[in-house]
């Protein structure tokens, strides 16, 4: 295993701005080819849904499936340009619909590789115009330097954070946010009248192990796992526990949770949460930017 982190991008300027920032936007493909996808995606769900839907959740497999291949074949031979010998693990489109169920609040993804040392990455393209009102992609910069492992079971909470005090990500069609997966990001809903489609693609380098990461009670258990994992992980927790007996732990520490309220007030100590702890490293004390 390297002792230092392998770079992300070919370019240097993007490189740079990447490892300051934790994302980056690039010109990623034609706009007729992203209008395409958007019609693959109308064509495989046809039907008006509610809130922000994922086709990796799609409990259709063969469908769930299609839609993986369809965005694949697209994405990841754009993105070789761009990453340095990076592979593809997992996508999805990602359509909001119009109505306020659709906010997805400040969150980080989950960990699909050792971020000591590598750096994995979120692709998130529009493929239908995507207005303020339609929901637009925010972002903390910084963030990824200090945010902490998630996964299933392992859920990070970024209450204190506002969506409108982040940095919202203005694309046009054609271009792409790269993310490092450990950046905060959200969107506000969907205000507009028509669905706002886009579609995520997660990449990792090449030499780095593909990763689970979830918590058993007080423990943070790390497992190798493959593609096919998360091709076949519905994100519920009794699917994931089946599908993780065919892998091995190769990593475990002790899980440290926020003391309660109750808790910290028999303690006479104020709570100081991983928003407020996050806030004070980047040095923005809760202001807005």
């Amino acid at each position: 295993m390297p002792m230092s982190k392998l770079r992300t991008f070919k370019d240097e300027d993007l490189q740079e701005a990447f490892s300051r920032n934790g994302y980056v936007v690039i010109d990623l493909a034609e706009p007729a080819e992203m209008t395409q996808l958007a019609e693959d995606y109308r064509t495989l769900y046809p039907d008006n849904q509610d809130g922000c839907v994922f086709s990796c959740h799609d409990s259709d497999f063969d469908r769930q499936s299609q839609a993986q291949s369809l965005v694949r074949q697209v994405i990841e031979k754009k993105a070789s340009v761009f990453l340095d010998a990076y592979r593809f693990v997992s996508t999805s489109f990602v359509v909001k619909f119009p109505g306020e169920r659709g906010v997805i609040p400040p969150h980080t993804d989950y960990t699909f590789v050792d971020d000591k040392h590598y750096a994995a990455v979120a692709i998130w393209t529009p493929l239908t115009e995507t207005t303020a009102a339609a929901g637009r992609l925010h972002v903390m910069p910084g963030s990824h330097l200090y945010t902490p492992l998630c996964g299933s079971n392992l859920f990070r909470k970024y209450d204190g954070i506002e969506i409108s005090s982040m940095t919202e990500i203005e694309l046009e069609l054609g271009q792409a946010v790269c993310y490092d997966l450990r950046t905060i990001h959200g969107s506000p809903a969907n205000t507009s009248l028509a669905p706002r489609v886009a579609v995520n693609c997660v990449m990792i380098p090449n030499q780095a192990d593909l990763w689970h990461v979830t918590r058993e009670n007080q423990e943070i258990l790390i497992y190798a796992v493959d593609n096919d994992f998360y091709s076949r992980l519905h994100f519920d927790g009794t699917i994931t526990s089946n599908l993780l007996k065919n892998y091995r732990v190769i990593h475990s520490e002790p899980y440290e949770s926020e003391p309660s309220e109750d808790e910290a007030h028999k303690q006479n100590v104020q709570p100081l949460g991983i928003v407020q702890r996050l806030m004070k490293r980047l040095g923005i004390g809760g202001q807005r930017k």
